[in-house]
């Protein structure tokens, strides 16, 4: 009797610890609890399990310290589950669990469903530029994507399943503002993006000068400072900087050289070479505005002293009147031994004042009239060698003008037609005669007013 009845109160003791400790333990341990809010409302569902087990009945206490209408106690449904409103503003709440004689709390940040989504941007060391979408910490797919910058960029894209899109990564690095959208709902950000132009230099010669060009993808960079040296004798080695036209202007070579240009700004580098050559400036160059640009080079590159001897040195090297080719300088087979006069030279010309076969006084007219007319012929010395030229030559003239009146009448006036062609011609020979001290001048011998027979 007496070991039975101890055997049944050691049973019941057994049991009621296995009751109170065990059993308590277990629930304490996998109790949880988890807030998530709907994508499509904004309301805030609390989800608590225990054993992976929906808890039904458990105590859900909500706690802000601002204003939010979801605050209070609570009782999980048969799902496990208390659904809170959305919130008017973003509001951090704590939210405590308690099923078993055991609770836990878990802190969380909840935003209104206007607010949800959420817009992310970063680019990657190889310039690439990707958006993320999410709404609530969930990807968002299909979400249009759209970037607007300060240099002329703006690119967009759709997002995948993973809420991400690729964007195209600028010329120049600049801030951009990239919004995302999808039904009703929108997110921006404004973050620097790495542009993927770098500085570039040229240098190229043209016939006025040489020019180096300094840009930044599509923009001239102004400016820039640009240092010139050469492995010959050049004129244009030295530090410049750029216009606003990204440009510098440099005079063009005495002789043939290369040169190394290097290009600063901002930090970036950048480099070239040009070969610059005296043929170019011989065959096409523009002699006057190469020594311009000489002359402003000299001028923009500091240069330091009187710049006559470096621009007399210049004008010397460089001026196609120097080239063997030039007038007066060339190997022609037209050209003399002894004064490179030319059959062709004004004065020399078979066509020249004077010269031509038509020129007055010249013509071989088959009926001998003369195209300046009765007495002209004398006038230039070709008269017949019985022509009267005594004191006595005027009176017989007067004699023979009256006994030829009537014929010499029709003549005349053919003379006066021809007279005021010749003195036309006759202008237009004595300017060239002028200009070119050609020997058709009026004023040489047998032309002069005052020659003997003019009078």
């Amino acid at each position: 009797m007496t070991r039975s009845t101890t055997a049944t109160i050691a049973i019941v003791v057994a049991l009621v610890g296995m009751a109170a400790f065990p059993m308590g333990a277990t629930a304490a341990t996998d109790l949880s609890v988890d807030v998530t809010q709907q994508a499509e409302t904004g309301e805030a569902v609390v989800t608590v399990t225990a054993n992976d087990s929906a808890v039904e009945n458990a105590t859900v206490n909500v706690t802000s310290e601002s204003a939010y209408n979801g605050t209070g106690t609570h009782e999980t449904d048969a799902n496990g589950t208390v659904t809170l409103p959305n919130p008017n503003e973003t509001v951090t709440v704590d939210v405590t669990v308690t099923a078993n004689d055991t609770n836990t709390t878990q802190q969380v940040e909840l935003v209104p469903y206007e607010d949800s989504l959420d817009l992310d941007v970063t680019q990657e060391s190889d310039g690439t530029v990707t958006a993320t979408v999410t709404q609530y910490g969930e990807a968002v797919e299909n979400a249009t994507v759209e970037a607007d910058g300060e240099a002329n960029y703006s690119a967009n894209a759709t997002t995948d399943e993973n809420g991400s899109a690729t964007l195209a990564q600028p010329e120049d690095t600049q801030n951009v503002s990239v919004t995302a959208t999808v039904d009703d709902l929108s997110a921006e950000t404004t973050t620097q993006l790495e542009g993927s132009a770098q500085l570039e230099v040229t240098a190229e010669q043209r016939d006025d000068g040489v020019f180096v060009t300094v840009t930044h993808g599509s923009d001239a960079v102004e400016n820039a400072t640009v240092d010139v040296a050469a492995d010959g004798d050049y004129a244009g080695t030295g530090t410049y900087e750029t216009d606003a036209n990204g440009e510098v202007a440099l005079p063009l070579p005495q002789e043939n050289a290369t040169i190394d240009v290097s290009a600063t700004a901002d930090n970036e580098t950048a480099t070239t070479t040009a070969d610059l050559t005296v043929a170019f400036v011989e065959e096409e160059g523009i002699f006057g505005q190469a020594v311009s640009q000489f002359v402003a080079a000299l001028q923009s590159s500091g240069f330091e002293g009187p710049p006559g001897l470096v621009i007399s040195d210049f004008v010397t090297g460089n001026n196609p009147g120097n080239a063997g080719d030039a007038p007066g300088l060339a190997d022609d087979e037209n050209e003399t031994a002894d004064g490179n006069e030319t059959d062709d030279a004004p004065g020399r010309s078979g066509e020249a004042p004077g010269r031509s076969g038509d020129a007055p006084g010249q013509s071989d007219d088959a009926d001998g009239e003369n195209e300046r007319g009765a007495g002209a012929a004398a006038a230039n010395g070709n008269a017949p060698d019985d022509r009267d030229r005594g004191p006595d030559a005027r009176d017989d003239a007067d004699d023979d003008s009256e006994e030829t009146e009537g014929d010499d009448a029709e003549a005349d006036d053919d003379s006066n037609d021809a007279d005021a062609d010749d003195d036309s011609d006759d202008e237009e020979a004595d300017d060239d005669d002028e200009a070119g001290g050609s020997g058709g001048s009026n004023a040489a011998p047998g032309n002069s007013g005052n020659a003997p027979g003019q009078n």
